[in-house]
């Protein structure tokens, strides 16, 4: 086995002189060719300039090259000469160039996906016409929808607007003769496409005068995609009729391709005239009431109009509204927002989520940048003799420096677009996926060419800026000290490449932290207090109105489902309501108390509103504070009653008991007792503040949306089969959508919170990956490059204990630095963490505990196998071979 060794190495010697001798060729061909040129230049010919420059270097025969120099483009042929030379020298060096290449992709991967996710979201225009004049139209102080009668105010008094289009979400029955099935669309005015500025795919849109009579326009666009996937992309259809909640609306036209309207996350299949709301929502008509705020406003600017223009003139307006009408749907001052994500009730955390994931993305790509610093600078040490070689035969300095510099930008440029089709995959993969929520939730994340020039331009500052430090450090080489030993004399105290260690160790330590922070608060997000207990618990979502039934028949067919629901084996309660707690239909009131009747409309606060039945606390496990639950006895001829949460005691009726105090919402409304208090939940967000709610007797108000909800410990999957059975029994006809258990409604509500855990963690496992490749090349450079000293060491009776803890010991100050770095870092970034992680712990020492060990276990893991290496090590072989 020593024979075949010897031999081995003694083959692996001649080939590398084979390698170098060419590459000395390949420097003396290239020195041939500027020389001859420079004569040609002075006047000879080509045939004497070639002999003369073969003369200079010593009468150098059988170097022939095709001389380029046409058209004055010298640079491009020495920059075509300095990549392919990049490349055949990578070539030689496959484990080095895997390394580098894939560090990069990592970096510039998780960077361009993550800047696709900003684009879609923060930079991308809506597909309309002059997108950069629109604007969402919000109230300051308020929820961000206007009531329908401020909407036409606004916008028929306005200067300073091209128009105003209102619209909202909405569901709605379809039969398009397949039968029916539960469609999302929008309500919208008449001048929304109009205002938007886009041309159908086929028909035509309703326009302002098909939008003026209630009940009587009943008129239908239809999404691109639900044409598509309903009709076949059949054009005919147009003019036909759909069944819409079982009325016939005639089919106008197709939205174009691509087209969702004025949000970007939300895909509707068709659009209904506003006029037609009474229809669409049976049982639920508000569109003239002005205390009921239900309108989202987007707006476009007349040319040259500043925004702050635009705000005062809609302020104006609505001050005069407040006046004039005295409701709190009115007199708020208005901001103008970008449009797409609801104004700031979307758009603004979605931002900050958005560009507080790209810095992080961004200390990933820092990562991955100081692993191929830190490798080139390894490299650059070990190719010292090789340039040391080329500067003494008259290589400059300044072409050592670009060549090295090309090799790095060529490394990144490969890197970088290994990266971007990662990460174009990853998008396209993510712009398909149907989120698990009954609401039509999707965004577009393909990338587009502003995503690739993200890319390109990251790889290749990547390449330049982490490139230039160990080409320069190559460079300047000294050739006499250099020629006379191939050992490793150690220059500065701190090399550059185990700064770069340390500086990559830092920042996994960020990352890691910030992955193990997500986690935890993604833990405390699962186990806040929503104000309910949603396990166990299944729901099952009609509409009585869109099943043709009357208050009273409704009110019927409703006990008669609890009582047959009850029967199932395992129900524990059953209950009903016209909405839960965190879903997405969310309805608010305004709230006056009964002895503050004469409050400004400002000033006037709001509450959530529901309607419930009796058990519905018990059946969704929200603890009963004081007073009773609803009862029998409330019933349409008795008189009102609701119950209210903690939050609302305390800031609306200014008491901690509450119980028989009234409240009114309105000034002329029916006072309403308060017979029973509820602890404070969660009703519209996990991050809204105490929220007051109020729940009121379904017997007494009305309403035709019915949510069924069941406990049970069976399996929520079983219940929800026998909850469509006992439906289907006490009525074949009516249509049940949204069964599932309540624990899977919330996962819109925590979608941020785990899409964080899942980005942060990704990038935790990066920086790890990324750390432990500098760590495991570091040791293992230090093990090859004074393989010749540990191996005299040992020979001379050193144990390799020693020699283990010397290699480790610099290791270990680097790490410990590293990490000191780290977690000082984590300090100063707490903002940025905050942006990005819901519910993150203050002073969470447990967790920074983790992380300390997690670097010691990547510390650890990169130094196994060098260390083995040394343990292993023969020093007579070593010696031999040396």
């Amino acid at each position: 086995m020593a024979v075949l060794s010897d031999l081995w190495l003694r083959l692996r010697a001649v080939f590398r002189r084979r390698t170098v001798e060419r590459e000395i060729d390949d420097e003396l061909r290239f020195h041939l060719e500027r020389q001859a040129d420079a004569y040609v230049r002075a006047g000879m010919s080509r045939a004497d300039a070639e002999r003369r420059a073969r003369l200079d270097f010593g009468a150098i025969e059988g170097v022939k090259e095709d001389y380029r120099d046409a058209l004055g483009v010298r640079w491009l042929d020495d920059l075509r000469r300095d990549v392919r030379y990049a490349f055949r020298t990578l070539r030689r060096a496959p484990a080095f160039a895997a390394t580098a290449v894939i560090s990069i992709a990592l970096g510039v991967g998780a960077n361009t996906l993550v800047f696709s996710v900003v684009n879609a979201v923060v930079m991308k225009p809506l597909p309309v016409s002059d997108p950069d004049q629109l604007v969402f139209v919000q109230p300051i102080g308020q929820i961000v929808a206007h009531s329908y009668p401020s909407y036409r105010d606004m916008r028929d008094a306005n200067v300073t607007f091209d128009g105003l289009a209102g619209y909202r979400i909405t569901m709605m029955e379809a039969d398009a003769g397949g039968g029916p099935t539960h469609e999302w669309g929008y309500l919208v005015t008449g001048n929304y496409f109009d205002l938007l500025g886009v041309t159908p795919a086929a028909g035509r849109f309703f326009h302002q005068d098909e939008d003026t009579r209630p009940g009587g326009d009943a008129y239908a666009v239809l999404s691109y995609d639900f044409w598509r996937a309903r009709f076949g992309a059949d054009p005919s259809i147009v003019g036909s009729t759909i069944r819409l909640n079982r009325l016939p609306y005639k089919i106008l036209g197709v939205a174009p391709a691509g087209f969702y309207g004025a949000e970007i996350f939300y895909r509707p299949d068709i659009y209904v005239p506003m006029s037609m709301q009474a229809e669409i929502e049976v049982g639920n008509p508000w569109l003239e009431n002005r205390n009921t705020a239900n309108v989202w406003v987007v707006g476009r600017l007349k040319r040259g109009t500043p925004p702050q223009q635009g705000e005062a003139n809609l302020t104006a307006i609505s001050r005069q509204l407040g006046k004039a009408f005295a409701t709190t749907a009115d007199g708020a001052y208005i901001k103008l927002t970008r449009p797409g994500l609801v104004g700031d009730a979307i758009g603004a955390p979605a931002q900050a989520f958005a560009v507080g994931l790209l810095a992080l993305a961004g200390l990933v790509l820092l990562t991955a940048c100081a692993n191929l610093a830190s490798t080139l600078a390894a490299r650059g040490r070990d190719r010292r003799h090789e340039l040391a070689v080329r500067l003494s035969i008259g290589a400059g300095r300044g072409r050592i420096v670009r060549q090295l510099l090309t090799e790095s930008v060529v490394l990144a440029g490969v890197g970088g677009t290994v990266g971007a089709v990662g990460a174009t995959l990853a998008a396209r993969a993510l712009s398909r996926w149907q989120l698990p929520i009954a609401l039509p939730v999707q965004f577009d994340l393909h990338p587009d060419a502003r995503v690739f020039l993200f890319a390109f331009l990251v790889s290749l500052a990547a390449g330049v800026i982490f490139g230039v430090g160990p080409a320069r450090q190559a460079a300047v080489t000294d050739p006499n000290r250099a020629l006379k030993t191939r050992d490793d004399v150690r220059g500065r105290r701190w090399p550059l490449r185990e700064i770069l260690v340390s500086v990559q160790l830092a920042l996994c330590v960020v990352l890691v932290a910030a992955c193990l922070i997500s986690i935890r608060g993604l833990q405390r997000t699962l186990t806040m207090p929503f104000g309910m207990q949603p396990a166990q618990v299944t729901m099952a979502t009609f509409d009585l109105g869109l099943a043709g039934y009357s208050r009273e028949s409704g009110q019927d067919l409703r006990e008669r489902a609890l009582e047959r629901v009850r029967t199932l084996p395992g129900v524990t309660d059953a209950a009903y309501a016209n909405s839960l707690p965190l879903n997405i239909d969310q309805s608010r009131s305004i709230v006056y108390p009964d002895d503050q009747l004469d409050l400004p409309p400002a000033r006037v606060p709001r509450a959530v509103r529901y309607q419930t039945s009796p058990a519905y606390f018990a059946t969704l496990g929200i603890r009963l504070l004081k007073g009773r639950d609803f009862d029998a006895r409330d019933t349409a001829a008795s008189a009102r009653v609701g119950i209210v949460n903690r939050a609302f005691a305390r800031q609306i009726l200014r008491t901690e008991d509450a119980i028989g105090r009234h409240f009114q919402f309105g000034r002329t409304s029916t006072p309403i007792e308060v017979v029973g208090v509820v602890e404070t939940g969660k009703y519209q967000s996990l991050t809204e503040s105490e929220t007051p709610a109020v729940f009121l007797p379904m017997r007494q108000s009305y309403n035709t949306t019915t949510v069924l909800l069941v406990r049970s410990p069976r399996p929520s999957e079983e219940i929800a089969t026998e909850l469509r059975g006992a439906m289907k029994d006490l009525d074949p006809s009516m249509p049940i959508f949204g069964v599932r258990s309540v624990e899977s409604m919330l996962g819109f509500v925590l979608l941020p919170m785990r899409v964080a855990a899942i980005a942060l963690g990704a990038f935790g496992v990066l920086a790890a990956m990324l750390a432990m490749t500098g760590i495991h090349g570091l040791v293992a450079y230090a093990v090859a490059s004074r393989r010749r000293e540990i191996a005299i060491r040992l020979a001379i009776g050193a144990s390799r204990g020693s020699v283990v803890r010397l290699i480790v010991r610099r290791v270990a100050t680097l790490v410990l630095v590293g990490a000191a770095a780290g977690m000082l870092l984590v300090g100063l970034l707490g903002g940025l963490l905050d942006s990005v992680v819901y519910q993150r712990p203050e002073n969470d020492y447990g967790t920074l505990g983790m992380v300390a060990i997690a670097v010691v276990l990547i510390g650890l893991a990169a130094c196994w196998r060098p260390v083995r290496r040394i343990l292993r090590l023969q020093p007579a072989r070593a010696l031999h071979a040396e």
